[in-house]
């Protein structure tokens, strides 16, 4: 198994917007907020790699896929 890019010091957070208004749970709650905390400027974006989603999620690779493209559908993330 391939060692977790996740350093000690690396964080995310959960808000509760992202419940209240987005209505978010679960492994889609957890990525878009980790993707999020990439992109809150509105300049920059997340370009982390999908090993890393899983990595912090705990989440298998085709849940956080259907993770993904749940939040893309949503209107939530954007794939560039």
């Amino acid at each position: 198994m391939a060692e977790s890019k996740i350093r000690d010091e690396n964080y995310f957070q959960v808000t509760g917007w992202m419940l209240n208004r987005l209505n978010l749970k679960g492994t889609a709650l957890l990525v878009y907020a980790i993707i999020y905390g990439f992109s809150q400027d509105g300049e920059s974006r997340f370009t982390g790699s999908l090993q890393y989603l899983c990595d912090f999620t705990g989440a298998t690779k085709p849940t956080v896929i259907k993770a993904l493209k749940d939040l893309a559908e949503q209107g939530y993330v954007l794939k560039t």
